[in-house]
């Protein structure tokens, strides 16, 4: 009798679990077929992200017929030079415009991001675009701007003496003259790939790019050559900078003024000023000088980021 009251309690409390388990397995598909409702209604109502009034075609002539400091500041270009660029690009058949989007609109992406280094998602959303078409037409412009080098990038004449020399004869003749320019080099730090980063690491012991450059005595950059390891030294880079990458060599008579790393080679010099230490050091701080000012104002460009 026992025995039959145990079991008969075994039995209720059994289905007492097996029906609150499943109010709770009922509860559980109830609140999963809320959230699904809940989120179904929520895309059926999307708040849309272009909600501007102006398009990027609108918003560019806006900024183009507002003020000169205004689109300076957004592509550091006036709008005058501007539209002639525009204006060369597209009379040319270089850039064509569609149905969404302009030459100027083309032209003015391209020039914000450089100029500013601005994100990709800021200037979608500045021009009320999806950020896969400012890419496409960033990349687009780019290579039209990169096939007009040869055209508005000119080497300098290397036949002329640099005016500064000749104005300042009293301070630069006669150790400078037929100088044309001066090279060096520099280390950029870098992250290369881990399967030949050793080759990277300079003596300084830090990975970093090899940078072969050349100015003027007005401080102008007139050749540079980078992509070399750290552990490159200066006189195989301009070795191979002379025989593959298009250096120019100076005419006879004239000259570039090297630092003591690069070998001799025709019409470069390395001996500096022939008589006089106090001239020789004098001229080696104006040559550091000019160096520090050009990769100065290179740093100070929105779009270089130093690693």
């Amino acid at each position: 009798m026992n025995w039959f009251r145990s079991a008969t309690r075994r039995d209720e409390d059994t289905q007492s679990t097996s029906d609150a388990q499943r109010e709770d397995d009922d509860m559980c598909a109830m609140a999963v077929v809320a959230i699904i409702n809940s989120r179904r209604t929520i895309r059926r109502n999307p708040q849309p992200m272009h909600d501007s009034m102006l398009t990027g075609s609108m918003r560019v002539e806006e900024i183009l017929n507002g003020h000169e400091d205004v689109i300076q500041s957004m592509i550091s270009m006036k709008s005058s030079t501007f539209r002639l660029l525009s204006n060369l690009l597209g009379g040319r058949g270089l850039l064509r415009s569609t149905n969404h989007m302009n030459v100027n609109e083309q032209l003015f992406i391209f020039l914000a991001i450089c100029s500013q280094g601005a994100s990709n998602r800021h200037v979608s959303y500045l021009f009320q675009h999806s950020p896969e078409t400012t890419s496409r037409w960033f990349f687009i412009v780019l290579k039209v701007i990169c096939a007009l080098k040869d055209e508005f990038i000119r080497p300098p004449d290397y036949t002329t003496v640099q005016s500064l020399i000749i104005e300042h004869e009293g301070k630069y003749r006669p150790w400078f003259d037929g100088c044309i320019g001066a090279i060096d080099g520099t280390h950029v730090p870098c992250v290369p790939r881990r399967e030949n980063a050793d080759g990277w690491i300079n003596r300084k012991g830090f990975h970093s790019q090899n940078i072969l450059a050349a100015c003027s005595c007005d401080m102008k950059f007139t050749y540079m050559l980078a992509g070399y390891e750290g552990s490159c030294h200066d006189a195989r880079m301009l070795d191979e900078a002379i025989a593959y990458h298009g250096f120019p060599i100076p005419p006879p008579g004239r000259s570039d003024d090297v630092n003591d790393d690069y070998v001799l080679d025709e019409g470069i010099d390395d001996t500096g000023p022939s008589t006089g230490t106090d001239q020789h050091g004098s001229m080696n701080q104006l040559r550091e000088r000019m160096a520090d000012a050009m990769w100065q104002r290179y740093q100070s460009y929105p779009w270089y980021r130093a690693t």
